[in-house]
């Protein structure tokens, strides 16, 4: 038994064996599978720094020129912006300003024209007023010595025709007296 456990000791010592030189053979080829990914991810790294190292190279070559033209345009625009701005700013200024000072005057107008119309119509009605009052008074100092008048006038006529009618009957009277009419008719 002991020789049988010995001989299964060395199988089983001989079975691990194995399965650790497989284990290890394993690792190794993970290992050695990782090197060459990392070399290969390495490699393709380098590649691609090389490639955007380009790129951004080409880039500067390009865009340095382009940033310097704008930076000159900027600079040569910045004092015509300025002057711009501060001319907005002014003209903003004076045209408040004179905004201010129209509504003064226009508002000066309006209070004269105000003050123009309440005296033309005050002017107008005492005007109006004045022709009533005139023509009243003219009225009246014409018309009651035109009555008057023709008052005395009526009754100059009344006795005129008064006269007139007794004069006709006289005459008539006398006449008839004369052919001794009147004294057969009745």
């Amino acid at each position: 038994m002991l020789t049988a456990a010995i001989l299964w000791q060395s199988q089983l010592a001989t079975d691990h064996s194995n399965l650790l030189i497989t284990f290890i053979a394993v690792v190794a080829a993970a290992v050695v599978l990782q090197a060459f990914v990392l070399i290969g991810m390495a490699v393709g790294a380098y590649k691609t720094q090389k490639q955007l190292l380009s790129i951004a190279q080409e880039l500067q070559a390009k865009a340095f020129p382009i940033m310097d033209n704008i930076t000159r345009v900027v600079d040569k625009a910045a004092p015509k912006v300025d002057r711009i701005t501060d001319n907005l700013v002014e003209t903003t200024d004076v045209l408040r300003d004179k905004a201010h000072e129209l509504d003064i005057v226009v508002s000066e107008v309006a209070a004269r024209t105000r003050a123009q119309v309440a005296r033309v119509d005050n002017a107008v009605t005492d005007s109006l007023n004045t022709v009533g009052r005139v023509t009243a008074e003219v009225h009246h100092a014409v018309m009651v010595p035109v009555r008057h008048i023709s008052g005395v006038i009526h009754g100059i006529k009344a006795g005129l025709e008064t006269l007139v009618g007794r004069a006709k009957t006289w005459r008539d009277a006398a006449a008839s007296v004369a052919t001794g009419v009147g004294d057969t008719e009745d």
